[in-house]
């Protein structure tokens, strides 16, 4: 994991071996995130989980999505596979 300081705020690139495992089993099992925008600084998240979409309740700014992203994948990896 990589922290880099930009603005004065601290973003996390996830490149590690879990998030890469992660994003690669969600794949596998038919678990896909991705952005929607809902205007041009503003988007919500979708989650396709088998068939059941499922939007954010809430929108994340430009510079915050991608980092929920990552999070979300690795959720949905340490929910089936508890190791």
């Amino acid at each position: 994991m990589i922290i880099i300081n930009k603005a004065k705020k601290k973003r996390i690139i996830y490149n590690d071996v879990n998030c890469l495992q992660a994003i690669s089993y969600c794949f596998k099992h038919n678990i896909r995130i991705y952005p929607v925008p809902k205007n041009p600084k503003e988007y919500y998240l979708n989650v396709y989980n088998n068939g059941i979409m499922t939007r954010s309740p809430c929108t994340y700014k430009l510079n915050e999505w991608s980092d929920k992203v990552f999070e979300l994948y690795l959720f949905y990896y340490y929910k089936h596979n508890p190791k």
